[in-house]
């Protein structure tokens, strides 16, 4: 069979996979599949599917439009705890399904929407974290409402309204008591039967997450101790087996929900912290006993797992160019799991035997078989240096099509600050394949500030934003136009949440760029830190007594008069993260300035773009503003 073009319809096509949970034996795997477009108005259905050995992978839950999602096993492996909004649209709720038979059934009686789950260790209870309706949700950045309730009229806000908040539901009856600290939010946890660990903080929104720190609860007294003040941000928070130690992972982090950074282990009688060191940016943690822990991370663009022991000593089982998700490990010890996808490789599920690294990972489902026949564009690590002598990487995505002249050059800007680009399906990102396919080369840069070449490198852009890692990226364009890749009279740049704010402000501080498209994006940083519900956020990347000063001299909009780039300004409607009025201000600047601009706002969406017909549109605005401005080569 011919190889296919690849196409933003037919990308639409593929499904998302994640959230992994190995059973404690490895013979059992439970992961969640969903697709990656939603219809008008609603979130992309999930369901639950469980793979054996015997009977490769399954589907669990009902294909009933749903939301289903955080599979966790009990102890013996006859039951999956598990979330889903099938009883009211938007809020998430406990159920349990047994393997051995019956009916899924919802389970307790917690207020709001559950976010986190995990079994008591005698497996008679299960324990969840709900955030209060009103709350924000992270990634997406909308609030979580209630649909059966009306609307406030008015709308009041204070101080204090909306916690997350832990649970015990006792299993079978569903008898659910409030265990959590009070005055307390509590982001993550792990737990034992009586105690649990948890990331908490007492400023209850989205910016408080910021400030958190590391607690143990008792859940008879619901009181908390304090176990470590972190510098930077913490997440993944797992007991050892025995409970006498947590380990968990503290970095640098603009995105709740996509930490990495350096492993940390304290001991929860003394109270003493060791950090465990390594070249590796580490995003997620399991005991492998009561000394060594399994590892899922990065060391530069390549993806590493293994494990380390408690005196820091390393056993890398596998590294190599392809991205890893979810990962997730038996026990026993046996396996581990993961989401896995390369360049030219859609993600499947994926297993590795321990005592078999060699052999790799090896594929267990098929789920996106139609995406793996695509012609994709041919990508390449670039190094290049920058005018500091620092050493920059990117992915260089060449036009399918070989032209014998230097082609028009995309830079896409990844977001964060503390993202990075990977070496992930397809050509990195979707749509740097897709510009390749239309004819442009694409840059994706990992200036300073990204993550996966550790601490150093992520926290350089604080007290800069927007300073050198600005002077990074038109380094690498440099770098393109020197190799006669690109056309140096012919060059765009685009990117989504800080790419947006990279798209904006590079558009007012070099003339380089002939065009830029800015998406989720910030303008203005004055605005923005009284308006955003991560305010916190500018507390970590602004530094100085001056903030508003700082604020002002970061922001696009004070600079729209000195621009001559045509931007295209896209937005979603609900968007708590980088609100609306970052992108009316924009636009509202340019317009003034005389500034060729347009402003797409997208009904409904959030801090990114869900129903199917509006990524469709989003593809062919930005197609069509490059194709305007710097004209593809066929």
């Amino acid at each position: 069979m011919p190889a296919r073009t690849v196409t933003a319809e037919t990308l639409q096509d593929g499904l998302r996979l994640g959230q992994l949970a190995l059973a404690p034996d490895g013979e059992l795997l439970a992961f969640v599949v969903s697709r990656g477009d939603a219809l008008t108005g609603g979130m992309p259905a999930s369901r639950i599917w469980v793979w054996s050995g015997d009977g490769g992978a399954v589907p669990v839950t009902a294909d009933d439009g749903a939301l289903s999602a955080t599979p966790r096993w009990s102890s013996d492996a006859s039951t999956i705890a598990f979330l889903s909004d099938r009883e009211s649209p938007g809020l998430m709720s406990l159920h349990l399904l047994s393997l051995r038979g019956g009916p899924t059934c919802g389970v307790g009686h917690v207020a709001g929407s559950v976010e986190r789950l995990a079994w008591s260790r005698r497996d008679d209870a299960v324990l969840v974290v709900a955030a209060d309706v009103g709350s924000d949700r992270g990634g997406v950045a909308t609030r979580i409402d209630d649909p059966s309730a009306s609307a406030p009229d008015p709308r009041v806000m204070r101080v204090g309204q909306a916690w997350r908040r832990l649970y015990r539901v006792a299993v079978p009856d569903g008898t659910t008591t409030e265990v959590g600290p009070e005055g307390l939010t509590v982001w993550d946890f792990d737990a034992s039967d009586d105690c649990a660990v948890a990331v908490l903080s007492h400023d209850p929104t989205e910016s408080g997450w910021y400030q958190a720190f590391l607690g143990v609860i008792d859940l008879r007294q619901r009181t908390a101790r304090r176990l470590y003040t972190p510098a930077w941000q913490i997440a993944n928070p797992r007991l050892s087996p025995d409970g006498g130690r947590a380990a968990f992972v503290e970095g640098i982090c603009s995105d709740r929900g996509s930490e990495m950074g350096t492993v940390k282990v304290v001991d929860l009688a003394s109270g003493t912290v060791t950090a465990l060191t390594s070249d590796v940016d580490i995003a997620n943690v399991a005991w492998r006993d009561d000394t060594r822990l399994w590892y899922f991370g990065r060391r530069g663009m390549v993806s590493t797992c293994g494990s380390m022991s408690c005196d820091g000593r390393m056993e890398e089982m596998w590294s190599g160019k392809a991205a890893l998700h979810g990962g997730s490990a038996s026990s026993d010890g046996h396996r581990l799991g993961a989401v896995v996808e390369s360049l030219s490789a859609p993600p499947e599920v994926c297993l590795l035997q321990v005592d078999e690294p060699g052999r790799g990972w090896r594929s267990v489902t098929n789920l996106n078989a139609s995406l793996a026949d695509f012609d994709l564009p041919p990508v390449e690590l670039l190094d290049w240096v920058a005018p500091d002598g620092l050493h920059i990487q990117g992915l260089l995505v060449r036009p399918r099509r070989a032209a014998d002249r230097p082609a028009p050059l995309v830079v896409l800007v990844h977001g964060g600050p503390t993202g990075s680009w990977s070496y992930a399906f397809p050509s990195g990102t979707r749509h740097a394949a897709l510009l390749a396919e239309a004819g442009y080369a694409v840059l994706l840069p990992n200036p300073r500030g990204s993550s996966g070449r550790g601490q150093d490198f992520a926290q350089a852009v604080v007290g800069d934003l927007g300073g050198a890692e600005l002077t990074d990226i038109l380094a690498g364009v440099d770098s393109c136009v020197a190799a006669g890749v690109a056309d140096t009279g012919r060059v765009g740049i685009m990117g989504a949440s800080h790419g947006g704010f990279i798209a904006a402000w590079a558009a007012t501080q070099s003339s380089r760029f002939r065009a830029s498209v800015a998406m989720a994006c910030v303008s203005d940083y004055l605005s923005l830190h009284y308006t955003s519900n991560i305010g916190g956020l500018d507390d970590i990347l602004f530094t100085g007594k001056d903030r508003i000063t700082s604020y002002l001299e970061r922001s696009p909009v004070a600079y729209a008069s000195k621009c001559t780039t045509p931007i295209l300004i896209l937005h979603g409607e609900e968007d708590r993260c980088c609100p609306l009025g970052q992108a009316q201000e924009l636009y509202g600047a340019l317009v003034e300035a005389g500034v060729e601009s347009e402003l797409v706002v997208y009904p409904r969406e959030g801090h990114g773009w869900v129903e199917r017909e509006h990524q469709l549109d989003l593809w062919r605005r930005i197609v069509a503003w490059f194709d305007r401005h710097l004209g593809s080569d066929p």
